[in-house]
Formats: C-alpha cells, structure tokens, sequence
C-alpha cells in the first residue's frame, strides 16, 4: 500500500477496508462520498468531461461504503460524527440518524426526459454523535455543482463541491478528517482550507495521484491559511 504524506494530510493508495482494518491512525470525524451503489456508468466519459474512466470502482453494491463505515465506526452507541453522501436509489447506512438534502439548482439532472422537473438533488446521511457548530441551518443545503467539463477544473465524474464540504465541516467536531474514498481530494482540500488534518484512502491510481497533486497545490496557496485564521479568531470571538 503506497503511502503518501503532505502537510497535515496522509494519503493511502489501495483498499479502504484493507487500510481501515490495518489501522489508519486517528480521526475525529468522517466524510465521505463512497460509491452508491448504483452501478453508476457514463456514456460521454471523455477527457473533455472528466479525467479517468467512465465507471466507479465497487459501484455494483453498497458493500464497500458498509464495510468501511462499520470499521470506521464503531458502536452506533458512541461512534463518531459522519457524512456519508447517497442516493434514494438503495438503502442508507446502518445507524443513520438524519438525512439532509443536497440541492444542486436546475443546472444538472437528467433522469427520465418525460418528467418536467430534474432530479437536481442527492441525499447525505447524517450518523453517529458529537457534532458541533451552531444549529442555523435546515436539511436542505443548497450550493452549485462542480463543471461538468475538465476542461472548466473537472477531476472527477462525481466530484463533490469544495465550499459544500466546508459547510459540513463546520458542522464536526475539531480533529483530523478522514475520508475512506477520496477521490479526487476534493475533502482534503476543504480540511485544508479550515486548519485541519486529513486522512484520505483512494483505491483508483489515477485519482490517488489527482488527490495528491490537488493537496499539494492547496498548501501553496496562501489565502487557505489566512482565511483559516481568519475564521478560528472569528470563533473565538463569539
């Protein structure tokens, strides 16, 4: 299992079952976006939409996102904050305590073309106990999606929008974040940007090397730290 450390963020290429059974380290909280389950494929999978293939690894079941939040987890009675991004389409995680609703605007949503509205929303399932933050917001929490093209910053088919990670983790408790299917890095670089550490797991080498690549030019950018420090002396304030 290739390992790889940036900053405050380590990075494991392999199996997120694999590695969580291994030990990981510690982590305060989890959010991730595992596969669905809903053998998700793309007709149009090109480099001018998107960088890799035009499936999702483990996409044929929810098996791995299970495995992975059991062993993450723990005891439901006493386990760890979690946001866990899904689809209506199959059954939520084991123990899950709320649902909120990601809402997309019109912008994207194909579903079936003979119903005049667009399935622009996906669900994100709320577990676990320990959350922090202020209670200022409903369940549905609305923020544009990624572009759909490369071409326009696209790294993933199902990407998930820097600032909606943010918001979310506002919402966990301090400590380091631990994603068990990274993806593209898209939660690294949100816990970067807030002063936080992050475990990230990536089963794809196409998209580890992305995430690593990703994380290493958001530690460049300095208007990430000023912004974190920003906001923690802002908080303290209150």
């Amino acid at each position: 299992m290739r390992t790889e450390v940036i900053g405050d963020c380590t990075l494991y290429l392999g199996d997120c079952v694999e590695a969580l059974t291994a030990g990981v380290g510690m982590f305060g909280c989890v959010l991730t976006d595992p596969p669905y389950g809903v053998c998700y494929s793309s007709g149009h999978a090109t480099e001018s939409l998107w960088v890799g293939g035009n499936t999702i690894v483990g996409d044929t079941s929810t098996v791995a996102r299970d495995l992975a939040l059991s062993l993450a987890l723990g005891d439901a009675k006493r386990s760890l904050p979690a946001l866990v991004f899904g689809s209506r389409k199959l059954p939520p995680p084991a123990n899950t305590r709320s649902v909120l609703i990601w809402d997309k605007g019109p912008a994207l949503g194909m579903g079936a073309l003979d119903i005049p509205w667009k399935p622009s929303w996906e669900e994100i399932y709320v577990l676990g106990h320990g959350w922090t933050g202020a209670r200022d917001e409903g369940a549905v929490l609305y923020c544009p999606p990624v572009q759909s093209m490369a071409k326009n910053g696209r790294l993933h088919p199902t990407e998930k929008p820097v600032q909606l990670l943010e918001r979310l983790l506002k919402k966990c408790p301090d400590g380091t974040v631990l994603d068990p299917f990274m993806g593209s890095g898209s939660t690294g670089e949100a816990a970067i940007r807030q002063g936080r550490a992050f475990i990230g797991i990536e089963i794809e080498p196409r998209y580890f090397d992305i995430a690593c690549r990703r994380i290493e030019a958001a530690y460049k950018q300095p208007d990430f730290f000023v912004q974190s420090a920003l906001l923690a002396k802002q908080e303290s304030m209150l």
